[in-house]
């Protein structure tokens, strides 16, 4: 094999190499990965130096009578192989520092195109004083010479900015590419200035250096540091291409014999750089835009949640206190259900004016979201919080016509957290304004202080209804916490006891025996009430069959809430109690007055369809609430409980025992029993068995007992001879 056929035989060997990893990496990385177009594009650079080799040795062993000066050919294949290599190449480094820091930037290509630019100028203008001869319009050998050399220093530097910028620094592969591409940039250098432009020091280069490239492949990457972005080092990119090719140009005016060859790359240089970097402030000034907008609230034109927490986090490093005003409006949903949501947007628009037109200079209003509002003041401006608050409040609450003539008002609950700045984070400051104004709104005040007494009260709610909620999510029988209470309710007729209320607790972990005055709220509140509702009848009518397995067939009495009432699964629930063993007769339950005037209607339909079963229905607390009396003769209620604040009143106070008796008239004359709660003493139960009501309940008779102890209490007064209460008269 002659000496000639070394370089052809060479570039064979690298085309060969090049097409069977570009193969393999097909093969191992998804066709859609960043790492597939990645090295894909790195891989075709190679290629495309490789096959240029390929192509110019090819065509040196053409005879000279049909090729004229081979060498120049191939030469000049070579070097536009090895520029448009390199571009490739300076593609894919680009698209690995995209995926790294997720920067999407199309004109990369045209600041590297123009930092090749301005390097040809400057080797130019270089040779140009190092060797004169060759100054001015040089050859095009020469010129294909420097490009190149320029195009490989540019991707050297570009990989090294990748590494940089890109958290590359631990990836071997990246280094091995800056190792290649400077061996590169080294033979192309020797040969400009020693060599005279021959490529038997540059084309073995390539192609080893073209190989280290490829064989990157075969390496496994290793995890980097991923920037957010890298808007800076792509600035300073390009200002150093412009500055570079502007002191060039500047340099080459004043020498005596100026290098036209300098001139031009330089020009085109510093004109690329310059659409660069308008290309860059355009993206920052789009980037502006788009941080003003995601910062402000595109209804109100204020600052939105976003950026309210960033003034507060900005607040706590540099001012020594802060207060924090959470404005919520009342009754908005209102105005948004009745006139629609433009009628909401514009109220919306004029609260957050007339808002503006409250707060101190340097304060910071935002809208949270919703019909949401809150004001940020520092240092000397928390003191003027209170007082702000109620101007605040008085803003909201003055009417505003809409643009149809209609008169819109709501008003407002404020709640105010002031802090000194050492140790609270802004969070904790925004959750304890917001603490502040929930209890505002539920108390009605408009205007509340942040209060940490009764922020535990409220954490310890939080807590309880987290406590409810797993309870109720346990199967039955698996520690049970929810038990029930049985309160016998006896006949003032016999003296027997004819059944028992249902009373529910909560045997707690932590906080002992609960009543349901603790916790019952929170279950209606939270939508636990369906759960609980089916817990208790379950549980009750369980109680009922074990006292009738011993001879006590009681009536079993379970309270039922407005939400339980309304509720859809109550109906069939009902149905498999009572098939489940238990007479319909057997079972009571007890609604309030006060729950069935939330929906008469709604209420009404329910009770019409339990009483259709056979159901009793008793009406608890009678007397307590507001409701008229004309829904007493629709009601299909079987009982009526007098509440017991008149019975432990009606022996001290006439017309308290007025109140009763008509109430025993009412009930009878609707062909409803009547019980009396809260009997305490013997002279209670004479008064009211003398005024005519039918059962009584309290603690006279028994407090409330477990399952378990009330059928201990039943059969023991099942074995007494005396059946009857002491002091109970016998009725006639």
């Amino acid at each position: 094999m002659t000496t000639n056929r070394l370089p052809t035989v060479a570039a064979s060997i690298a085309g060969t190499a090049v097409t069977g990893l570009l193969a393999n990496v097909s093969r191992s990385r998804p066709r859609r990965s960043d790492e597939y177009r990645v090295w894909r594009l790195m891989l075709q650079g190679v290629a495309i130096i490789a096959g240029a080799a390929l192509v110019g040795q090819s065509l040196a062993l053409a005879p000279d009578t049909a090729l004229r000066r081979p060498d120049e050919i191939r030469h000049l294949i070579f070097s536009l192989g090895c520029v448009v290599g390199c571009a490739w190449m300076y593609q894919g480094l680009v698209q690995w520092h995209r995926n790294r820091t997720r920067l999407a930037d199309p004109s990369d290509f045209l600041n590297g195109l123009s930092a090749v630019l301005v390097l040809a100028a400057l080797g130019n203008l270089t040779l140009s004083r190092i060797r004169p001869a060759q100054h001015g319009l040089a050859s095009w050998q020469l010129q294909a010479s420097v490009l190149t050399c320029a195009a490989a220093v540019v991707v050297v530097g570009t990989a090294i900015w990748v590494a940089a910028l890109g958290g590359l620094l631990r990836d071997r592969r990246i280094w091995l590419i800056t190792t290649a591409m400077s061996l590169i940039s080294v033979a192309e250098i020797a040969a400009l200035f020693i060599t005279d432009q021959s490529s038997a020091v540059t084309m073995p280069a390539w192609l080893f250096g073209c190989a280290l490239i490829a064989a990157c492949t075969l390496i496994s990457p290793r995890p980097g540091t991923p920037l957010a972005s890298a808007n800076r080092g792509t600035i300073m990119g390009a200002l150093l291409v412009l500055s570079v090719g502007v002191a060039l140009l500047t340099v080459d005016k004043g020498v005596a014999e100026r290098s036209l060859a300098a001139t031009g790359y330089a020009l085109a240089g510093v004109i690329g750089a310059t659409v660069r970097i308008g290309r860059l402030v355009q993206e920052l000034a789009h980037l502006a835009q788009t941080r003003h907008e995601a910062m402000t609230d595109e209804l109100t034109g204020i600052p939105n949640r976003r950026a309210f927490l960033m003034a507060i986090d900005k607040a706590l490093l540099s001012a020594r206190s802060a207060s924090l005003l959470i404005v919520d409006l009342d009754r908005f949903k209102e105005v948004n259900d009745r006139y629609g949501h433009a009628a909401g947007d514009r109220l919306l628009r004029h609260t957050a004016e007339a808002f503006a037109a409250q707060i101190p200079v340097g304060a910071c209003l935002s809208r949270l979201g919703g019909d949401e509002f809150a004001v940020l003041l520092t240092d000397a401006d928390t003191a003027r919080a209170p007082d702000l608050a109620l101007n605040l409040a008085q803003a909201a609450a003055a009417p505003v016509n809409d643009l149809k003539g209609r008169v819109l008002q709501v008003g407002a609950s404020i709640g105010i957290a002031t802090v000194d700045v050492p140790g609270v984070s802004g969070g904790e400051l925004l959750r304890q304004a917001d603490t502040a104004m929930y209890q505002a709104k539920t108390s009605g005040s408009g205007v509340r202080i942040y209060d940490s007494a009764l922020d535990a009260a409220a954490q310890e709610r939080l807590e309880l209804t987290e406590d409810l909620r797993r309870v109720l999510k346990k199967p039955a029988g698996k520690e049970d916490q929810l038990l029930l209470y049985f309160q016998p309710q006896l006949s003032l007729n016999t003296g027997a006891v004819v059944g028992a209320e249902a009373l529910l607790r909560w045997q707690h972990p932590r906080l002992g025996l609960l009543g349901p005055a603790v916790f019952i709220d929170l279950v209606e509140q939270n939508g636990m009430m369906p759960a609980l509702t089916e817990c208790v009848l379950r549980e009750a009518s369980a109680q009922a069959g074990r006292w009738r397995a011993n001879g006590h067939r009681l009536r079993v009495s379970v309270n039922l809430s407005a939400g339980g009432l309304a509720n859809g699964s109550l109906l069939p629930l009902i149905d498999e109690v009572i098939g489940n063993g238990l007479a319909a007769p057997d079972l009571v339950l007890e609604v309030t007055e006060t729950s069935l005037m939330k929906d008469p209607a709604r209420a009404l339909e329910a009770m019409r369809r339990i009483a259709e079963r056979g159901v009793g229905i008793s009406i608890d607390d009678y007397g307590t609430g507001y409701s008229s009396l004309k829904y007493m003769n629709d009601l299909p209620a079987t009982e009526l409980k007098i509440h017991r604040c008149f019975t432990t009143q009606m022996t001290s106070d006439p017309r308290t025992a007025a109140i009763v008796a008509g109430t025993v008239e009412l009930a009878h004359r609707l062909g409803m029993r009547l019980v009396a709660e809260g009997v305490e003493d013997d002279a209670t139960l004479a008064m009211i068995t003398e005024l005519g009501c039918d059962h009584s309940q309290g603690h006279l008779h028994s407090p409330p007992l477990s399952g378990e102890d009330f059928l201990g209490w039943l059969d023991a007064r099942a074995a007494s001879p005396v059946r009857s209460e002491p002091g109970v008269p016998t009725r006639v």
